[in-house]
Order: C-alpha cells, then sequence, then structure tokens
C-alpha cells in the first residue's frame, strides 16, 4: 500500500497509516463539497469566465484535485514511514520536476500516461490542464518552478512499489468515483490564469480540511461504508461545522431583514441610508462616508444580513487597521450577531482573527502541544469542530463572521506562503474595511489589488471612512468598473455633501447617495498650545483643565511622548496632591497605548471605558494616550489635548470629544467641546527639512506623519478656523489639507525646502507603490510559470507589512503589573528585525513594577508603562518613531 498520512497509536504503540488513495479522495469529496455551494462554485466560475459550471465540470475538478498528492508516490516519500530511513524526499517539488515535458525524461512520459494526460488536456484549451494540475500539485502554499531539482532514483520501482502503477490505480478509481467528468462534449476550460490561481486556494482549502482527523478519520465509523461515501459525508459535515456552510443560518432571516435585528436603537441617516440600497447580484462597492460615532458597524452588519438573506455572501470579514481595534470592536459584533440570531443552534460563529489569540463567541481556545487546542467550557467537544477557523491564523478566514486585522486580508495578495488560500477564502465574504483611510500608499495598493479580484470573482465590499479624501475613493470606485474617472477639484469635492453613500455594481453604473442627517452639528473650539516640547507644561494644563471637573485626554503621537508626558503628569499631581485624578488602572496610574500585552491591555480598555465611557464613573480624570484610543473605544471626554498631526486624524480625535452630546454629567464649564492643539513653539517647520529634502522633527513629524506639507495646510486651517463645525466641515478640511491639488499650492507659496520635500515625498510615494506592485502576487501569469513563482525574500515582504512581530511567550505565573497572569507579548519588528525568528526569551527577572527580560542580544522592560527597549541602537530611533503610531 501507498501510505498518504500517518499518524501516532493512542498510547504510543506504533504508527497508523492512512492510504494514498483514500486521502485523495477525501481531498476531491471536499472540493466537490465547497462546489456544491453556489456561491462558491459560482465565484471559482466567475474567475474561468463561466456562467456557472455544470455539475460534470464540477467532477473534472474533482479529477483534478484527486491527483494533487500524486507526488507521494514516489519512493524517496514512501520511505518516510520508516523513521531510520534514509534517502528520502518531498512530493512537491519532486513531482513538477518531472512534470517538463521538454526535457524528454522517460518519467515524464510514464507520468503521463499513468494519469491518461492525453485525455485530460481535451478537458481545456492547449495548456490548460497542464496549469490547472500545477496548481493542484503546488498545493502547500506557493506556486513551484517546475522541471528542477530531478531525481531519478525516487520514480524507479522498489520491490512490489512501482509509483506510476500507484498512480494508474488511483486514476482508475477517480475514473469510477466521478464518471460524469469524462463525458465528451463539455465546453472547454479556459486557459485564464486568474482560475488556476483561485483554483489553487480551492485545493489548498479542500487538502487542510481532509487532513483533519477530527473530520476525516483514518478509518470510518460505519463498518463496511466505502471511502467516497463516507468522504462525502465528512465533507459536508465539515464546512458546516466550520462556519463555511452558513445556509442554515440565512434560512432563519426574514426576506426583508431589518436593522432592529442587529441594534435596539432606530436606524440613523448613514445606517438607513445603506439599508436602503438595493442589492446587486454580482460584484459591488459601496463606500460610506459618515462621521466617527455615526454606526457605520451596525449598518455594515446589517447590510451583511441582507446579502447573506441574497445569497450573494456566505460569510463577512470586517477589517480593522490595527489588533487593538478589532479586539475592541469583537464584542460588538458578536452581540449584534446575538441579537440577530437569536437560536444559538442556527448563529453563525464570530472568530477573532488576531494572532496570539483563539477566540470564538464568548469562549477562548488555550494552546496545547502538538498544535491542539483546548476550548473551555466545552462539555460536549463540539467546540473542537466550530473552532478550526480560530485555531491557525492561516485558517481565520474560513470562518463565517470573521473580526480581524487588515493584514489578514492583504496578505492574499502579497507574494508569501498560502496567498492564494486566504484570497480564495476572501472570495465568499462581506469584505468590510473599516477605517480605510488609515491605510499608506503600499497598503492601499495591496488593498486595491485584493479588492479587485474579489469584485471580479463577483464579491461584495464595504469601504468606511469618516475622513476619506476624494482622490483616494475615486480610485477604489475605479476598480469595479476600471473607468477612472478624473480626479475631482479640490473646490467641488470640498461641496460634495457629507455623510455620503457611494456604490459602483459590476452590472450597472454607480450611485450616490447623500445622507440626510437629522444631528445636530457639533462646534469645536479649537486652540493651539505651543507646548508640545514640555511634557510639565502639558501635564499642568491637563491637570488646571481637571481642576474644574473635567474629563481631559490628552493624544500624543508617539509612544516616547506619551510615556514622557505620563511621567510628567504624576510628578505635577504628586506636588499639587491631586493624584486622584489621574488614570488608574487597577489603582495603578498608567497611559495607554499599543506596547502592553493583551491581557493588560484588555484590562486598560476596560478601565478607560469605566472612567470616559458612556456609563462612565463621576469626577475629574486625565488619561494619557496614543492613537490606540481613537478607534473602536467608546470613550468621551469633555476635553481634549492632542498633538499636532494630520486633518483626517485630528477630525478622528475630535470624534473622541463629547461623542455622547446631551450628557446631564458635563461640568458646567466645558459645556462646548474644546480641543487644545499642542504644537511646537516655533512656527516655521522648514527648520526640520534638509536641503535633501529629508525631515526630521520632533512628535513623529517626519516620519509617523511624512507629509509635512500636510502637517502645514493642517496648521494653516487651524489658524484660520478657531471654531471647527463637523460634520458639516469634515469635507472641506480634509479636501483643503489632503487634496494633491492644494498641497501643491502649499509648496508653491512656501518655497525652498518645501520643494525638496513635496519631491522626496512624491519618490517615496511612487517607490512604495512600485515595491507594493513587485510584492503583488501576479494572477496574470499562468501558475507555476516563470512569471507567478515567489522570492525567497518572503520575510522582508512580510516585515513591509508589520507581519514579522515576535510573539514571546512567559513561563507560567507570569504576573503583570496590573494583577493579570501574561501568556505572550508582543515585540514591535523594529526592535528585533535583525535577530533570528526561532530566537526565545530568557532570564525573565521581577522588578518593583514589573519585570524584565532579555531576547536575543536585547533587554526589555515591562511595567505600568508597558514594554520599553533598554538596549536601544541610537539608530533606531526613527523607527522606533514609526511604530509608535
Amino acid at each position: 500500500m501507498f501510505w498518504g498520512k500517518l499518524r501516532a497509536r493512542e498510547g504510543g504503540l506504533g504508527i497508523e497509516s492512512l492510504s494514498l488513495d483514500d486521502h485523495c479522495c477525501d481531498v476531491a469529496a471536499c472540493v466537490e463539497a465547497l462546489l456544491r455551494l453556489p456561491l462558491i462554485r459560482g465565484m471559482l466560475a466567475a474567475c474561468a469566465e463561466f456562467a456557472d459550471f455544470t455539475p460534470a465540470h464540477v467532477a473534472r475538478l474533482c479529477v483534478f484535485a484527486g491527483l494533487h498528492d500524486i507526488g507521494k508516490f514516489n519512493n524517496g516519500f514512501q520511505r518516510k514511514a520508516d523513521p531510520a530511513a534514509r534517502a528520502t524526499a518531498g512530493h512537491v517539488r519532486e513531482l513538477l520536476a518531472i512534470c517538463n515535458c521538454d526535457d524528454g525524461r522517460n518519467e515524464t512520459f510514464k507520468l503521463c500516461d499513468s494519469i491518461s494526460f492525453d485525455e485530460l488536456e481535451t478537458w481545456g484549451s492547449p495548456e490548460t490542464a497542464f496549469y490547472l494540475m500545477c496548481a493542484c500539485f503546488a498545493h502547500h502554499g506557493q506556486p513551484i518552478p517546475i522541471g528542477m531539482g530531478f531525481r531519478s532514483d525516487i520514480w524507479k520501482e522498489e520491490g512490489k512499489r512501482d509509483p506510476f502503477q500507484g498512480m494508474a490505480g488511483l486514476m482508475d478509481k477517480l475514473r469510477r468515483w466521478f464518471p460524469e467528468a469524462f463525458q465528451p462534449g463539455l465546453p472547454v476550460f479556459p486557459a485564464c490564469p486568474e482560475f488556476q490561481h483561485a483554483f489553487n486556494g480551492l485545493v489548498t482549502l479542500a487538502d487542510w480540511i481532509a487532513s483533519d482527523t477530527r473530520f476525516f478519520p483514518f478509518i470510518s465509523e460505519i463498518p463496511g461504508e466505502d471511502r467516497l461515501t463516507m468522504a462525502r459525508r465528512k465533507a459536508k459535515d465539515a464546512l458546516g461545522y466550520i462556519g463555511i456552510d452558513i445556509h442554515s443560518s440565512a434560512s432563519c432571516l426574514p426576506a426583508n431583514p431589518g436593522f432592529e435585528m442587529i441594534s435596539c436603537f432606530q436606524a440613523r441617516p448613514p445606517q438607513q441610508t445603506i439599508a436602503d440600497l438595493p442589492v446587486p447580484a454580482s460584484g459591488s462597492l459601496t463606500i460610506l462616508e459618515a462621521e466617527t460615532g455615526a454606526g457605520k458597524t451596525e449598518a455594515a452588519l446589517h447590510r451583511f444580513l441582507q446579502l447573506l438573506k441574497a445569497g450573494v455572501v456566505g460569510g463577512m470579514y470586517f477589517a480593522l487597521p490595527t489588533r487593538t481595534a478589532a479586539t475592541q470592536i469583537f464584542d460588538r459584533v458578536r452581540n449584534c450577531i446575538e441579537r440577530a440570531f437569536p437560536e444559538q443552534a442556527s448563529r453563525p460563529h464570530v472568530v477573532l482573527a488576531v494572532p496570539g489569540y483563539v477566540r470564538m463567541d464568548d469562549s477562548e481556545g488555550r494552546r496545547l502541544p502538538g498544535f491542539e487546542v483546548l476550548w473551555d467550557d466545552d462539555p460536549n467537544g463540539a467546540k473542537k469542530f466550530n473552532g478550526w477557523a480560530a485555531e491557525h491564523p492561516k485558517r481565520f478566514l474560513a470562518g463565517s463572521i470573521v473580526v480581524g486585522t487588515i493584514d489578514q486580508v492583504l496578505m492574499g495578495g502579497l507574494k508569501i506562503s498560502h496567498a492564494h488560500l486566504r484570497q480564495f477564502m476572501v472570495f465568499r465574504h462581506f469584505l468590510v474595511v473599516d477605517e480605510v483611510h488609515a491605510s499608506d500608499i503600499y497598503m492601499h495598493r495591496l488593498l486595491e489589488t485584493v479588492i479587485k479580484r474579489h469584485l471580479r470573482a463577483g464579491g461584495h465590499a464595504l469601504l468606511m471612512s469618516a475622513t476619506l479624501g476624494s482622490e483616494t475613493r475615486e480610485r477604489y470606485l475605479s476598480l469595479v468598473s476600471d473607468d477612472v474617472s478624473s480626479l475631482p477639484d479640490p473646490e467641488i469635492a470640498s461641496r460634495t455633501a457629507f455623510p455620503m453613500v457611494w456604490m459602483q455594481e459590476r452590472s450597472r453604473g454607480r450611485r450616490e447617495a447623500p445622507v440626510v442627517e437629522q444631528f445636530s452639528q457639533k462646534q469645536i473650539g479649537v486652540f493651539p498650545e505651543p507646548i508640545s516640547e514640555d511634557p510639565r507644561a502639558i501635564a499642568d494644563l491637563a491637570l488646571e483643565l481637571a481642576s474644574e471637573g473635567a474629563k481631559v485626554l490628552v493624544i500624543r503621537n508617539t509612544v516616547r511622548d506619551c510615556v514622557a508626558t505620563q511621567s510628567a503628569l504624576e510628578q505635577a499631581a504628586c506636588a499639587a496632591d491631586t493624584a486622584s485624578m489621574l488614570f488608574a488602572c487597577q489603582q495603578k496610574p498608567a497611559p495607554h497605548h499599543a506596547r502592553y500585552a493583551r491581557e493588560d491591555r484588555e484590562t486598560l480598555d476596560r478601565a478607560l471605558e469605566e472612567r470616559f465611557g458612556k456609563n462612565r464613573t463621576s469626577g475629574a480624570c486625565v488619561a494619557v494616550a496614543t492613537q490606540t484610543v481613537q478607534q473602536s473605544l467608546d470613550i468621551d471626554a469633555d476635553v481634549l489635548l492632542t498633538d499636532l498631526c494630520p486633518v483626517d486624524v485630528l477630525l478622528q480625535r475630535f470624534g473622541r470629544l463629547h461623542r455622547h452630546r446631551d450628557r446631564p454629567d458635563r461640568p458646567a464649564d466645558f459645556t462646548s467641546p474644546k480641543a487644545f492643539v499642542l504644537v511646537p513653539r516655533d512656527r516655521r517647520m522648514e527648520k526640520w527639512i534638509d536641503r535633501r529634502g529629508e525631515a526630521r522633527g520632533p512628535h513623529g513629524f517626519g516620519c509617523v506623519y511624512e507629509d509635512l506639507c500636510v502637517l502645514e495646510a493642517t496648521w494653516s486651517l487651524l489658524e484660520q478656523h478657531p471654531t471647527i463645525e463637523i460634520p458639516r466641515m469634515n469635507r472641506f478640511l480634509v479636501e483643503q489639507a489632503t487634496h494633491s491639488k492644494r498641497l501643491r499650492e502649499v509648496v508653491e507659496r512656501l518655497g525652498g525646502s518645501w520643494k525638496a520635500r513635496h519631491q522626496k515625498i512624491r519618490g517615496i510615494s511612487l517607490a512604495r507603490r512600485g515595491q507594493a506592485d513587485v510584492n503583488i502576487a501576479n494572477w496574470d501569469a499562468p501558475f507555476c510559470s516563470d512569471g507567478s513563482l515567489f522570492p525567497t525574500r518572503e520575510l522582508e515582504i512580510a516585515t513591509r507589512l508589520g507581519l514579522q512581530d515576535r510573539i514571546i511567550r512567559f513561563p507560567t505565573g507570569m504576573r503583570s503589573p496590573f494583577g493579570n497572569e501574561l501568556l505572550t507579548l508582543n515585540i514591535p519588528s523594529w526592535a528585533v528585525a535583525d535577530v533570528s525568528l526561532d530566537a526565545e526569551a530568557r532570564n525573565f527577572r521581577p522588578l518593583p513594577e514589573g519585570f524584565c527580560f532579555e531576547y536575543a542580544d536585547r533587554c526589555f522592560q515591562y511595567d505600568r508603562m508597558g514594554l520599553q527597549l533598554m538596549k536601544s541602537d541610537p539608530d533606531k530611533t526613527k523607527i522606533e518613531d514609526e511604530i509608535d503610531a
């Protein structure tokens, strides 16, 4: 027998195996089950430019998938059953090494004869069958070069075991299992590379599911059941357990799901405008522009219910810009889904897609040795099936409703392992991207690629923002029809209605729906304060405001400034005997930023919302934070102190000021919102620009926020408008400070080094867009052809997206300054970029308010102020500022 899977017997009594034919049967059955879902079948067909696949076409794809592991017939692989064996081999690269017909190798002809390739070749246009086979063979994460690393020894007959006879035997079974695949006269599969790449994602997903013994045991529990019957039954069950098939949830929804299904409040105008949109049958992009606090999350969830009931989506991925934002909004989404599906049996599961977490619904999993996960409160063992998608980052997108970071989606567009799997899994989802303006040029380019593929497969996407510039908006809308409209003039763009909903359908034109906002405007008094370089002056101002009973929120651009301000605040409060005014977590004063272990971040979030949230406790309070508080947290400050930042970011921060406008407990002197914008003492920003256009200023100027022209334009606007009315002025402010034409006017007006900086920024932008293009996986080249191959610099590509933060695991019983038992902690990639991925944390030592440890040759301290690098290379300061954002 040729084996396909091995595993140790229970109790360690030897090894048991699953035959290779049986495993290939399981994978083919999973592909069949996936393609029996109309949505998934239709999306793969759209990639092939078919209206739909017939059952016979599905059977042919199952035959291809059934051949995915024929590389395991080689004797080098089969020897792996003996732990002492030598001259072993893999099965993907080794198989593709004999697929090059140009070399005239005898093994190539034997391969073609054993799988009847001359017949398979008639199923498509010239070379289509060959590349579909390659897409099946390279199912372990990425395209593999064809014809390289040939070994003749592993393909020779060995004893009674002949690799090519094994392949022929499997092919005979595939004829019996899928007889309709071999009927003549079917329309052929087209020579469409996009179809090949999407098919690779499908086969990879099927292989992951079929390889999990939770779903596919080695031996059927029903005596005498043949493998195909069992595999079809198990595949159908697995898709339901995992949440890929949620038709039972959709069938429980009423014909027209109302907004009350996800909220106890009446729909606000932006939410109602989204609810009134038609449901397109195939491919649409919607953009919702509305102020912070307008209920965009609930609007997206209600839209998902509408699309799910119509059968045009099979899940939802809710993408946030940061891990913090994702974890904060997870419970909000989960609560809405519980309201929409009161019966637990029909409720789709909600998965948190943040590496380091294992969370589904209200349950948390604990990782065990051997890649297993133990789920809490799981007496019936159901969660070990339902939690499949939550247990591994590469499987996150297989969940029903997934809340995670935008990078999980963007990885589907990059030349990194399992990109095809991620891209294919996102096809069925309603893709929601919140705070889309927060992406940089590199990420925007990746997102454009992912969305364009998503729309071409018939998918639906919703982008949401309170501060999206018209130029960015037009680029996204043009993805649907490939019609790049001329970019709007800033004056015209400034007069465009706000809030606003835009929808572009594949089959129809654009819809523009102004939102009739019925809520009052918020007038904010803006006061530039030239004290940004003086943490003590900031602390004194904050305490002075708090002494009048106010909840004061201080937002700094960098973690360094945040910690310095917190220290100054504590010193000033101690001197004035006002320490009770300081924000504290578990009775310990602390700032709020991104460099905390997740257990502490959750504790800090709860404490901050308790003091500043909708149901906040009474009394004055001062909290110092970074950008972590400007997204997702329900923060309601009486007065705001904020560093100067780009106007779109500033508007987000303003959204945390008087968020709940009619509070009865607002102090008398703060019934009107006030924002003190912390600016440098010297108004001349050009002093931070050298003659080459390089910029290096305080508070992240030039690194966290690279474009000083945007900062200059924002500062000028604040000087011209001491009172800002939002949301009425949102559009005007964003266009005046971010539109390319307005920025050119700033450069022309100021001249000198500003021109050099403007050119530098243009060069950086072009370079990043070009770098994104280089790193994007090419779906226009046939699968496994030279144009589709991935480079060996995957680490560099992943690092650029911020995916190489190191997750360290703490020793058992490690306690944080806030009393939590810590399990893991993220070390930012900038601090360990040159350190091996295999490095481990060591030498944990207690401190009076925390602990310190070593990682490679670096020493880190963790206390109530968060994680700090103790041995820092001065050259890393600029990079440290960048990650501080």
